[in-house]
């Protein structure tokens, strides 16, 4: 199961072998268009970065736990 820590986390670092173990391509079209998946708190041109606990309440939630 994946855990993430509290801090920002980059696509590269959640879908790696050590947290969501998924290609680019299917976290974009099947997780990240999911309405209820947090939005990037930090935005600038094509760099990106997710709250690690908002991501992991989000995956917490989706699981039932």
């Amino acid at each position: 199961m994946a855990t993430f820590e509290k801090r920002a986390y980059i696509i590269k670092e959640i879908i790696d072998e050590n947290h969501l173990h998924m290609s680019r391509a299917t976290f974009l079209k099947f997780i990240k268009r999911e309405k209820s998946f947090p939005p990037p708190f930090y935005a600038c041109g094509n760099m990106k970065r997710w709250d690690g606990t908002a991501i992991q309440y989000w995956i917490d939630k989706k699981s039932g736990r």
